[in-house]
């Protein structure tokens, strides 16, 4: 049965969170389930990621595989980069959008063209993730 723009047939199971919370299931289910996954950015751990996307993974998967960063965009991106050529999959939390210029090297020279540079030789499964459109009046930067 497919559902689209229809009422949920009656008695059907409802599961209803914010799109944060569904991140952080999305992210421990995946977790769970493949044990390469990691998690990695700035204040991803103890603090639980920007927006509460990251909310418990540390406590639940330790620090092995929920890593805080130093603030330098494109230095972890780089290590996931890294982590993805050597078997990992890491998600990685670019914090906001705005920070994106400062690592776009990383992502357009590295990240989206060594696979094709390798000839399909090099795989980098990395997912990047960035909130944009916040506008939470924190800054020119953060918003």
């Amino acid at each position: 049965m497919t559902l689209t723009n229809q009422a949920l047939p009656e008695g059907a199971p409802t599961h209803r969170i914010s799109t944060s919370m569904a991140i952080v299931e999305a992210l421990a289910q995946e977790m769970d389930r493949d044990e390469r996954v990691v998690v990695l950015g700035e204040d991803v751990g103890k603090y639980g990621g920007i927006f509460s996307s990251t909310s418990g993974l540390l406590d639940r998967f330790g620090p092995d595989r929920v890593l805080d960063t130093p603030i330098s965009e494109t230095a972890f991106i780089g290590l996931g980069i890294g982590a993805a050529i050597e078997g990992l999959r890491p998600v990685v939390e670019l914090m906001f959008a705005d920070f994106m210029g400062v690592c776009l090297d990383q992502i357009y020279n590295h990240m989206a063209k060594i696979h094709f540079e390798s000839g399909g030789n090099v795989r980098v499964p990395m997912v990047l993730t960035m909130a944009a459109g916040g506008g939470y009046s924190d800054g020119a930067q953060h918003s």
